[in-house]
């Protein structure tokens, strides 16, 4: 099966679990990464079951011939606090093990921003990852600006656990 034969589409609300399994596998595979825990994998579920309905957040899902889920992409709609106008587009999580597969989630993505008004779309990647960058780059995006972090101390937003105790969907990427 060619990555030509899986359908994109907007994600379900009853896809959210299987989306997990893909999220979980994706912070797996990164380096330093590690499985989600019960608490980041209930906030990633809730999170996934609402963006298949909301405004301004969704999911898109690469659909396999057979109905399993090959692959998802995150994006995001953003009017700022409507001082300015137009709209800012953000290609969030980006997952698919096939690299045909990834580039067409990606496109999937950045044509439904654009199509939702967004002119200035963006994408957030770690600075350690080099191959990250270059795949952006190869889809016409280019470093504009540097995104400085400060984690906070305290309880998980997501449950009340301590940091490092429930594997929030912060600290599980």
């Amino acid at each position: 099966m060619s990555s030509d034969d899986i359908v994109i589409r907007r994600s379900t609300q009853d896809e959210g679990a299987e989306v997990v399994e893909l999220w979980d596998r994706m912070c797996r595979e990164v380096a330093g990464g590690g499985p989600l825990r019960p608490c980041g994998r209930r906030n990633l579920r809730r999170m996934l079951e609402t963006a298949a309905f909301h405004r301004d957040t969704f999911c898109l899902v690469a659909v396999r011939p057979d109905g399993g889920i090959a692959g998802f992409a995150m994006g995001h709609l953003d009017t700022g606090d409507g001082l300015l106008p137009g709209v800012v587009g953000e290609a969030r999580e980006l997952y698919a093990p096939d690299a045909g597969l990834r580039r067409r989630l990606a496109a999937a993505v950045v044509g439904r921003l654009e199509h939702e008004g967004a002119r200035v779309i963006r994408s957030t990647v770690a600075a350690d990852e080099p191959d990250a960058r270059a795949f952006w780059a190869g889809l016409g995006f280019e470093a504009d600006m540097v995104v400085l972090s400060r984690y906070v101390e305290g309880p998980c937003p997501g449950c009340g656990e301590e940091p490092g105790a429930c594997g929030s969907v912060d600290e599980q990427g």
